[in-house]
């Protein structure tokens, strides 16, 4: 087995990184890669954003989104979480047999105290009943992954947070998650692991993992990235996982009603998005305006439903003119919030 520990703690890098591995290195034997990031949300290949993700909080609070190449539900990580990945040729036997990858992590961390670890349902990880892992997988080429994280020590509420959307009125065919109860690692390791650093509990795995005392021992298994490797892992960033058509161009079409009181009326606003951006645009409600309202919504049709290409197609505009006491700050915030 060979082994990579990411330098990056930027979620979009590494999971950039993880697919060039599996789509552009040849290994003949097992790799496993492990990464830290910091705040992020990861959404599955098949889910809508905006259902998943209160997107103003995640502005304010500079909680990177992005979205994977595997299936499954959001999830939330921080400094606190270590997540691994499994690259293997595929078999499609093993393809969704989540039991079999995690086995050797669920093995180490009983190593570690947390005995009753245990894999359960379909993708999950559990302990006490509670979860602590998300499992999911994706295959090219006859090559595949398999990748999960691991919360030692993540801030639960900050998760909880981010994760909860707004009651706003949303029909959407995008795979939801799953909300389960969800515990930190760390308070069921033995008492001489309770005070490990996340770096240091990724260095405990992989030395169970090689049934190594020291890493020094395993050296020679650890695989490091040339040049040419970040050269083309930069390029699968700003392409993929930083780029805003693949995180919210992916979004499966959905429609959304929102509705808000300002110093200057209420709007109402019919939102209908396909790939990430809107395709029809209705807005009414008791506010006054000097310009028809109808304006607004021929100019917003075939903009990108997010803050940044709204805040773009509005920079000349003059909300004023269209609604009454009300800022364009105020209405972006309630067309996206």
């Amino acid at each position: 087995m060979r082994y990579v520990i990411m330098k990056s703690d930027d979620i979009r890098r590494n999971l950039a990184t993880e697919q060039y591995l599996l789509n552009h290195v040849s290994f003949d034997e097992p790799l496993i890669l492990f990464y830290i990031q910091k705040p992020c949300v990861i959404v599955g290949r098949n889910q809508n954003v905006l259902s998943e993700v209160d997107m103003n909080y995640a502005t304010e609070q500079g909680i990177t989104i992005t979205r994977r190449l595997s299936g499954g539900g959001a999830v939330y990580d921080d400094l606190g979480n270590l997540s691994f990945s499994f690259v293997v040729d595929a078999d499609s036997q093993s393809f969704g047999d989540f039991k079999l990858f995690t086995k050797p992590i669920i093995k180490a961390l009983h190593f570690l105290g947390a005995t009753g670890a245990e894999v359960s349902g379909r993708n999950d990880l559990l302990i006490d009943g509670k979860k602590f892992s998300g499992n999911a997988m994706y295959t090219k080429n006859k090559k595949m992954y398999a990748h999960g994280t691991l919360m030692l020590d993540v801030n639960i509420e900050e998760a909880n947070r981010v994760l909860t959307v707004s009651q706003k009125k949303l029909e959407s065919k995008g795979t939801k998650s799953v909300r389960s109860r969800v515990t930190n690692l760390r308070p069921y390791l033995s008492a001489e692991y309770q005070s490990l650093t996340i770096e240091e509990f990724r260095d405990q795995l992989l030395l169970y993992l090689f049934n190594a005392k020291t890493l020094a021992e395993i050296i020679s298994h650890e695989y490091h990235l040339t040049p040419q490797d970040d050269e083309a892992i930069d390029q699968l960033v700003k392409d993929i996982y930083a780029n805003e058509d693949w995180i919210f161009g992916e979004e499966p079409k959905f429609t959304i009603q929102k509705e808000e009181r300002f110093k200057g009326g209420t709007i109402e606003a019919k939102i209908s998005v396909d790939k990430g951006k809107i395709v029809a645009l209705t807005i009414y409600g008791d506010y006054f305006g000097q310009k028809k309202t109808e304006e607004i919504e021929a100019l917003l049709v075939g903009c990108g439903y997010n803050q940044k290409s709204l805040a773009l197609a509005l920079k000349n505009v003059s909300i004023e003119e269209y609604f009454k006491n009300i800022s364009k700050t105020d209405f972006i915030g309630l067309l996206i919030g």
